[in-house]
């Protein structure tokens, strides 16, 4: 009797690893930013099911291609999926990515006169609606006393906001990576970062059928991120592999990728309770704005794939 449990269970497990090997994985990235750090590390190489990367350069269409049901995981900033929770779309947020908070900052250009916060009253600023950088700026703005609408704004994006601070039609943007990078190495003198100022966090989510159907390639891609992400940590030579990577893919400097992935030290973490009591602050700040209702956000998190995360990397990740 024993035995037959034993077979029983052995067909079981074959037969759902069958099944998960013969299903796909669409995966929602940024500019190719996880799969260059995951091909670098070669943590993809024995994949027990298939994996579709779809590449897009902004947040807000990964939310919309989860909500759509078009995508299994998508990788991104947290205001896309948190304004998505208003309207509870059909997602979950499973793991949160973390990076140096320096990475997002408010740049004055280099020729003007705007040595601090207190000096941009009445000047021009290029922010991004409902992003990283208008909640930076107004969070800034409000610490140093100076008014919201002292400012003349422009809402442009962060590649046009950055041409725009070169050809000098804005004074000052609040921007992120790889653009702050950028603007440093031009000159552009820094006002603030989002270092106590805003959680800036980035997290993985789930498409809600995704979460139900396919559990097991969730589970072992969150795992092969987590191990790609800690080999960068590990080595400065690691790092530099992933930006010359990165870069190839991107056909981006090389230099500013390196400088940029160096700084920023990204990792891949469980969710924890700080980590919504964050999403909530963000939340609030834009229904403070009127962008989206409030609402509480913990009812976005999904912590069943925290488990997964915590347990040790089980495979080596081989440099390329």
């Amino acid at each position: 009797m024993r035995y037959l449990k034993q077979l029983a269970a052995g067909v079981l497990a074959t037969s759902l690893s069958l099944a998960a090997a013969a299903q796909t994985l669409v995966v929602g990235d940024q500019s190719y930013n996880a799969r260059a750090v995951m091909e670098a590390a070669g943590v993809l190489d024995d994949l027990p099911y298939t994996l579709e990367w779809k590449q897009f350069t902004a947040g807000s269409p990964v939310a919309e291609a989860l909500n759509v049901g078009s995508l299994d995981l998508g990788l991104l900033g947290d205001a896309p999926p948190l304004f998505l929770g208003a309207l509870g779309a059909p997602i979950k947020v499973i793991a949160v990515s973390r990076q140096s908070l320096e990475g997002v900052a408010i740049l004055a250009g280099k020729d003007s006169n705007i040595h601090s916060l207190a000096d941009v009253r009445g000047k021009r600023a290029a922010i991004w609606k409902g992003s990283w950088s208008q909640q930076l700026l107004f969070t800034a703005l409000d610490k140093a006393g100076v008014p919201r609408d002292a400012l003349e704004l422009r809402y442009l994006s962060a590649l046009d906001a950055s041409h725009a601070l070169e050809g000098g039609a804005v004074d000052v943007i609040a921007t992120w990576e790889p653009y702050v990078t950028q603007q440093k190495r031009q000159g552009a003198r820094v006002l603030a970062t989002a270092e106590g100022l805003i959680p800036a966090q980035s997290f993985v989510v789930a498409n809600a059928k995704a979460v139900e159907d396919k559990r097991a390639q969730i589970s072992d891609f969150l795992q092969r991120l987590k191990k790609a992400r800690d080999w960068t940590l590990t080595d400065p030579a690691h790092t530099e592999a992933y930006a010359d990577a990165w870069a190839q893919r991107t056909r981006a400097d090389r230099d500013i990728a390196r400088a940029w992935f160096a700084q920023a030290r990204t990792d891949l973490a469980p969710l924890n309770p700080q980590v919504v009591v964050d999403a909530q602050k963000t939340v609030d700040f834009f229904a403070g704005l009127g962008l989206i209702k409030a609402y509480p956000a913990a009812s976005l998190f999904d912590q069943s794939f925290s488990a997964a995360l915590a347990q040790p990397a089980t495979a080596q990740a081989v440099s390329h």
